[in-house]
């Protein structure tokens, strides 16, 4: 009986030590990791500010890639959320991230998140925090998760172990978004007006041909091969009494490093008529595509910080897809000039947006 009694007193007293030690435990687990990229901050904020890269930088998918998920309510921004389950050893559970506040300003940001999920403890949040250096513009990415355990003594120990397992994740998973953000041109597309449009498609009257790409011989070379080209296409439409139905168009068909195969194209309504020569009849692009005016000399529109490389950075942070080969690419050329003498140009990148 005493060494019963004995026992009892000794399983008594540590579980008031482990009471007496939980107490002096933290509250509050607090993960918190970085990494520094070389984009503008508009970049990285975009990417993050929603759940359409979730896959780049969930600390739950690198090591969980066949969780489901699924997203729901706004796109970007307060209100955009994200569903997961994870698969059978997965260690994010089940739950949600919804952003709850999203501030960007010229050199910082900001991004909160609620997170809900079947771990141990309350009130559990992930931010990120995004800093521009003045001098070297790279970004540093400071990535937070808090969980609140109040009187859970027990959630209060598992709190110890939280930074190791989590933190290791979100390690891998920083290391993965510095991967995908160094494949995106690292233009400053925040000043470009970029909107999403409907494109209807329609006839089109064309003449193809191969210019060169370089802008310094767009003026000899590259511009003249082009306005021959269009040159021939507003002949056969005068000849068969046909009208353009909008401005004239510049397709891409395939873009090299050296020169650049692309169709001079006019836009007409449905005709019925036989091509001759160079003019072909073909149909022009029908879907989504980002549109960006540009109001500079057209040589620089496929430069590499030209409004073409501006919209593939735009389509990348956003989510979207396009051809990365350039395919289908156009331009809708504009004969008014504004007050600086610069031809208008309105840019687009055909897109396909996820679901």
């Amino acid at each position: 009986m005493l060494r019963l009694l004995e026992i009892l007193f000794a399983i008594l007293l540590v579980l008031a030590f482990f009471l007496v030690v939980g107490l002096f435990l933290p509250k509050t687990a607090h993960i918190q990791r970085t990494i520094e990229v070389a984009n503008p901050i508009s970049q990285v904020y975009d990417s993050l500010n929603g759940f359409h890269r979730f896959n780049d930088w969930s600390p739950w998918f690198a090591a969980d890639p066949a969780m489901q998920v699924s997203r729901s309510g706004d796109t970007y921004g307060p209100g955009a959320k994200i569903d997961f389950v994870a698969s059978e050893g997965g260690r994010a559970g089940t739950g949600s991230l919804e952003i709850i506040e999203s501030e960007l300003n010229d050199s910082d940001a900001l991004i909160r998140m609620t997170l809900r999920n079947d771990w141990d403890g309350d009130n559990k949040r992930s931010s990120f925090k995004l800093v521009q250096d003045g001098k070297t513009r790279a970004v540093k990415v400071q990535w937070d998760v808090r969980v609140d355990y109040g009187w859970n003594i027990l959630g209060r120990y598992k709190g110890m172990y939280l930074d190791g397992a989590l933190g290791e994740d979100m390690e891998t998973s920083l290391g993965k978004f510095a991967g995908f953000m160094a494949t995106v041109p690292a233009i400053e597309y925040s000043q470009l007006n970029v909107e999403v449009v409907e494109r209807m498609g329609g006839t089109i009257l064309y003449v193809g041909g191969g210019v060169p790409s370089q802008p310094r011989q767009w003026d000899e070379v590259a511009l003249p091969l082009m306005e021959r080209s269009w040159k021939q296409v507003e002949d056969f439409m005068k000849e068969k009494n046909i009208e353009p139905a909008g401005d004239k168009l510049r397709i891409l068909n395939i873009i090299g490093d050296e020169a650049v195969d692309a169709s001079m194209a006019y836009p007409v309504l449905d005709i019925d008529v036989v091509p001759t020569g160079n003019v072909r009849i073909g149909t022009a692009y029908a879907g989504q595509a980002l549109k960006v005016i540009y109001k500079r000399s057209r040589a620089g529109i496929g430069a590499p910080r030209g409004p073409r490389e501006a919209l593939k950075a735009y389509a990348m942070t956003h989510g979207y897809e396009f051809a990365w080969d350039g395919a289908g690419q156009f331009d809708e050329w504009v004969d008014e000039y504004d007050d600086s003498g610069y031809p208008i140009t309105r840019v687009y990148l055909p897109i396909k947006i996820n679901p």
